[in-house]
């Protein structure tokens, strides 16, 4: 049996006047549907922009970032990163949310700018260790 996991990564611009309701919105959503999709993962937001990470069966992640592209609530959503791996980032959670910090943003700005190259592995595992720390961290 196939235990690997689809990861996706993206990037996408908030729609004007996104406030703090609608990221509650959002993640009440993720956490009502997420588990029936067997996904994982981490929205991080601010600076006017999102930046999300999916990871779980392959369908699942693929239907998810389709309804995704299709969310009023934000536009111009571009994959920077996907790959299979062998185990998940965000066990057992089904979708948790950061407020970036500025440095977080220069990374994610970073990110965006070379999606169209090859982004290097170490550079996506660099910032989303940084994520699951600071999500570590929380009360």
């Amino acid at each position: 049996m196939n235990t690997h996991i689809l990861r996706l990564l993206y990037i996408s611009d908030a729609a004007e006047g996104l406030d703090e309701e609608a990221i509650t919105a959002i993640l009440k959503s993720a956490e009502k549907n997420n588990p029936a999709l067997g996904l994982t993962g981490i929205l991080v937001f601010g600076g006017g922009v999102f930046a999300q990470v999916l990871e779980g069966p392959e369908r699942g992640v693929l239907e998810k970032y389709v309804q995704v592209m299709a969310d009023h609530r934000h536009r111009n959503c571009r994959i920077v990163y996907i790959t299979t791996a062998a185990g998940r980032l965000f066990e057992g959670v089904s979708m948790a949310a950061l407020q970036a910090l500025p440095m977080e943003l220069a990374h994610i700005a970073e990110l965006d700018a070379h999606r169209k190259e090859t982004v290097p592995n170490e550079a996506f595992a660099s910032l989303m260790n940084v994520f699951f720390s600071r999500l570590q961290a929380l009360p």
